[in-house]
């Protein structure tokens, strides 16, 4: 007899740290169905047949205009909130040149350049924790949010 187990699957989502002069980009969702009113940073989900850092290089394109020369692996942090699960993998833009803005106007409404300790509010619990990372050389964190 066979046993067939089932598998949860869960999201891949990538987020991106666009950092100048000590400074970070964020957007605020709108129209998204999740975290509408927050400032998040630029990022998605994996597509099928993508690389994690592929993901995360066109989600910044897509979401800020920005062709990044490379991105780099800053933090895995696998995140629990409500009925919501998944993986949020980090990275750190560079060697980009221009100016970010809302390259997607229907799903964001506002845009901003924050100094990591002066973050505007509300903004997604889990970037503090990933900036604490990236600071003191850490790459694994379990984060959990109502």
């Amino acid at each position: 007899m066979r046993v067939v187990v089932s598998r949860a699957t869960f999201p891949v989502v990538v987020h991106v740290l666009l950092i100048k002069k000590q400074r970070l980009f964020l957007l605020r969702r709108s129209n998204t169905g999740f975290m509408d009113g927050f400032y998040g940073l630029p990022g998605g989900h994996q597509d099928i047949g993508e690389s994690v850092s592929e993901a995360a290089a066109r989600e910044c394109l897509e979401e800020t205009g920005i062709d990044t020369a490379r991105v780099v692996p800053v933090c895995v942090m696998p995140y629990q909130s409500g009925r919501h699960q998944g993986l949020n993998f980090v990275f750190e833009a560079e060697g980009w040149e221009g100016d970010p803005r809302i390259a997607e106007p229907a799903l964001f409404d506002d845009c901003c350049w924050s100094t990591f300790d002066r973050l505007p509010d509300p903004h997604a619990p889990w970037i503090g924790e990933a900036l604490a990372l990236r600071r003191d050389g850490r790459w694994y964190a379990e984060f959990k949010w109502d």
